[in-house]
């Protein structure tokens, strides 16, 4: 339990300094968007912005699963600042980051699709076709096409 409570903690403290990448990236800030993401994945995550774009499709998903139970919250959180990374390299014309974010985001909301109880926003359905066309626009590597392949909405 304890733990748990840590991790949402993190979560809680991650949604707040995504709320500063979502201004940066409103403002066409996209450089200091991708700054406060590598600052946010430093002190919530223990890493930086590239681990999180570059992490394989497994390691993702553990860091949204406490034991054998999936925390859609903490997905949804971290596919929101993926997609906002990916946004940021998007603008700053950098297409296979850009892939690697949006793909990872993708295969977080395909995750959170599965579960019966996930508390889910009524927009899911839109926000998960706009990060398909965002994948299917950019350059994404053999082993997130794979996972995602195999965790088809």
């Amino acid at each position: 339990m304890i733990e748990r409570d840590v991790l949402m903690r993190q979560i809680q403290q991650l949604a707040q300094a995504l709320a500063n990448v979502v201004q940066l990236v409103a403002n066409g800030e996209y450089d200091a968007a991708i700054v406060a993401v590598d600052e946010a994945c430093a002190q919530h995550l223990d890493g930086s912005a590239e681990d999180l774009r570059t992490l394989p499709p497994e390691r993702l998903l553990a860091l949204c699963t406490d034991g054998s139970r999936f925390l859609a919250d903490a997905a949804q959180t971290l596919a929101k600042l993926l997609t906002l990374q990916g946004d940021a390299h998007r603008e700053r014309e950098e297409p296979a980051k850009a892939g690697a974010c949006y793909s990872r985001a993708l295969l977080l909301m395909r995750r959170v699709l599965q579960e019966p109880d996930a508390p889910v926003s009524w927009q899911i359905g839109t926000k998960i076709a706009s990060l398909k066309q965002n994948v299917e626009n950019h350059p994404v590597g053999d082993e997130m096409t794979v996972a995602l392949d195999d965790l088809q909405e």
